[in-house]
């Protein structure tokens, strides 16, 4: 008889905690939820968008930070006799499983931000690849070498680097990405004349794409409240010395072909203007 109550008094209060738990952490998805819809409403994050983003940011934080709080209250006796009871062994066993938890920490935080998705190009670590997989432990690439294809190499990382390192996510627009290409030019080269040449290719280039590339961003400028970046070319010019010019190309391109696509612009480039650019005459 003892035995059995012992065992009701401790499932009850434990399904209790469990329950409680679980009830919190839905209502705060849900109110997450909310939030966004009523942020991101278009009629909402036309008129202020600057300032529905602000507000979509401070309020996913009330809410998470209350639904912690309310974890920790439930739970709170609980924590504290283990903690008493266990300190020592607590400490030896979080020393013991510190890289465990780092990953099972780093798994959780990815699974509530989502930096990146599987099937993205990435940059983590030093290393960038297409992401094969993400479990519990570990982040599974396939690397890829600079101009964006895969070399057969895997790489395998843990999931605690998602805790300090800078993730690039080349990938992250979706469908389509702000492609730029640099391209290094004499500095006597006439600016408005190379400005037109630069445009008119590149615009021709990516006019197949552009009115779906503009709508893509400007549905994803809606959804994060975010001002969406035109679809026109943008020539940019960046003195070095007085030798060359390095000049940067901006465009929307599907993600797919942000390399070949770069590279079909530099090479009608050179073959309308290369030969005005070799006559030019070059400071020494």
């Amino acid at each position: 008889m003892h035995l059995i109550s012992s065992l009701n008094t401790f499932f009850g209060g434990e399904l209790v905690r469990i329950v409680s738990s679980i009830v919190v952490i839905i209502v705060a998805i849900f109110l997450n939820h909310l939030n966004v819809r009523y942020q991101t409403s278009p009629a909402r994050a036309q008129a202020k968008r600057g300032q529905g983003r602000q507000q979509l940011v401070l309020i996913k934080n009330v809410i998470i930070l209350a639904a912690v709080s309310f974890i920790v209250m439930i739970w709170a006796t609980k924590i504290a006799g283990v903690a008493i009871s266990l300190s020592a062994f607590a400490m030896a066993l979080v020393l013991s499983t510190k890289e465990l938890i780092m990953c099972i920490t780093g798994y959780t935080m990815f699974a509530m931000s989502r930096p990146f998705n599987v099937g993205d190009h990435i940059e983590l670590s030093g290393v960038q690849g297409l992401v094969v997989d993400v479990d519990l432990l570990n982040i599974t690439l396939s690397e890829t070498n600079g101009s964006h294809q895969i070399t057969g190499k895997t790489i395998v990382l843990p999931n605690s680097v998602l805790l300090t390192a800078v993730i690039t996510n080349h990938f992250g627009l979706g469908a389509y990405v702000v492609g730029t290409l640099r391209i290094a030019v004499p500095y006597a080269t006439p600016r408005a004349e190379f400005t037109d040449i630069a445009t008119r290719i590149a615009t021709r280039i990516c006019e197949p794409w552009a009115n779906d590339s503009l709508r893509h961003f400007q549905r994803l400028g809606s959804r994060a409240l975010l001002e969406a970046p035109s679809n026109k070319i943008e020539v940019l010019w960046e003195p070095v010395d007085t030798k060359q010019h390095w000049v940067e190309i901006r465009f929307l391109v599907p993600a797919a072909q942000k390399e070949a696509v770069s590279q079909q612009i530099q090479n009608q480039i050179w073959q309308e203007y290369g030969a005005q650019l070799s006559l030019l005459p070059h400071s020494q």
